[in-house]
């Protein structure tokens, strides 16, 4: 026992060696100063930093790498300023984080960081920034999506008053950010990218995730990754996005929403504005489940028949470069036996506009609305709305199609023809998100 107590106490004086505690600040200095460079877990160091200096406090990660071997919970901060100045570096131990992460309910998804508290500032300065290691989990992943224990780089959880600023997130491991039950939080100047070094592809890294939060702001943002460019999941309230930039992506998205039968999907008062989407799968779309649930989709997850209301949404001064689908409306996302529930959907879409929306689509399709019969969807509206395909503005010919004219899709829109969307050819139910040809 005393030889164990002996153990116990070297470890825990040399850990404090590495957290300096000057009145309210706190200076956590990287482990591998004293290792020799080996990749000792900074975590404990971490976690005693905020618990001295986390209430009231500043606590500040000095330059220098810091590994992150295991789960990070910083929550329940008061007046705490937090400034990154080194890398934040996870480890690539999939194994233990399959088994450690902290869930958080949605999707039966998982986080590597919870970060949360009131009047919290998280600032990366003197190019600080969090690398994921994300590599190992494309590799190991192999295309596929939601895999369970693959963890979301940093969750912001149960927060308010919370401003997360210069934030630079390299090759994330899953959503890059999430921001799970908060209240008027802010992500500022953010810059994400999930890049694959090999065969596979990078699947399922969103840049931003909301889910059951109000009063949110995502301003000055570039993002290169393989999905959801800025995505608000269900309930997400009076969301700004502004001056965001995305490469590769799948734009800004309002869903998947209606998954959860228990758990109805309210999405009210978004805008997105002064966007531009480059070589990116789709611009500015919404996307819900069937009205039917299902026991597993491609996707590898399952769900259908939630309910809810999608309102007062605006996509505005978005600039499309070379996408593929511009503008979306499916209320059958994971479409089933070729569409078979796509007219189910209860949940209502209604007062969504799309204004000022100008660029190039990779193939002659600018738009596919599909409402579902059960819900037809009342005040879409078009303003401005000006797309070619990417052959017409060099003047060239459509492949492997007589239609030369930008297609725009529609179906179950309500008073289509009085709210400016120029509808020229019906929307099939089960039209699919990932676009690979020109319209027939």
């Amino acid at each position: 026992m005393r030889v164990y107590g002996f153990v116990y106490l070297l470890f825990t004086a040399v850990a404090r060696a590495y957290v300096v505690n000057e009145g309210t600040t706190c200076e956590i200095y990287p482990e591998v100063l004293s290792h020799n460079g080996a990749a000792v877990d900074d975590a404990p160091s971490i976690h005693q930093a905020f618990e001295l200096c986390g209430i009231n406090g500043t606590v500040v990660f000095t330059n220098g790498t810091f590994n992150v071997n295991s789960v990070l919970n910083t929550t329940n901060l008061i007046n705490c300023d937090v400034k990154l100045r080194g890398e934040l570096r996870f480890s690539t131990n999939i194994p233990y984080w399959r088994s450690h992460v902290f869930p958080v309910i949605y999707q039966n998804q998982s986080t590597a960081w919870l970060f949360g508290g009131t009047n919290v500032t998280l600032r990366g300065e003197e190019g600080g920034w969090i690398n994921g290691n994300g590599q190992a989990w494309y590799t190991e992943n192999r295309n596929q999506s939601n895999q369970p224990g693959r963890p979301i780089s940093i969750t912001f959880f149960n927060a308010t008053n919370l401003v997360a600023d210069g934030l630079r997130i390299i090759q994330p491991q899953f959503w890059a950010t999430f921001v799970w039950q908060s209240k008027n939080v802010s992500l500022t100047n953010l810059f994400v990218n999930a890049t694959s070094n090999d065969e596979w592809g990078t699947v399922n890294t969103d840049g931003y995730d909301s889910w059951r939060s109000d009063t949110l702001l995502v301003e000055n943002a570039t993002i290169i990754n393989g999905d959801d460019c800025v995505a608000a999941k269900g309930n997400t309230t009076n969301l700004l996005v502004r001056n965001v930039t995305c490469y590769r992506s799948s734009g800004m998205t309002i869903g998947s929403i209606g998954q959860y039968p228990e758990w109805p999907d309210y999405v009210q008062n978004v805008t997105f504005d002064n966007i531009k989407c480059i070589n990116s799968m789709e611009g500015a779309y919404i996307k819900t489940w069937s009205g039917v649930p299902v026991s597993q989709d491609k996707n590898g997850d399952y769900g259908g028949g939630g309910k809810g209301l999608v309102k007062n949404v605006t996509f505005s001064n978005m600039e499309m470069v070379n996408v593929a689908l511009p503008i979306q409306i499916s209320q059958c996302i994971y479409a089933e036996d070729n569409g078979k529930y796509c007219n189910t959907s209860q949940l209502q879409i209604e007062d969504v506009s799309w204004v000022n929306i100008t660029g190039t689509s990779t193939y002659n399709i600018a738009a596919s609305m599909y409402c579902s019969e059960a819900s037809p969807c009342p005040g879409i509206r078009f303003d401005n709305v000006s797309l070619q395909s990417v052959n017409h503005t060099l003047g060239l010919p459509l492949w492997n199609t007589t239609l030369q004219d930008e297609v725009f899709q529609c179906d179950n829109l309500i008073d289509q023809n009085s709210t400016g969307v120029l509808c020229n050819h019906v929307a099939p139910d089960n039209y699919s998100q990932g676009v690979s040809e020109n319209v027939q």
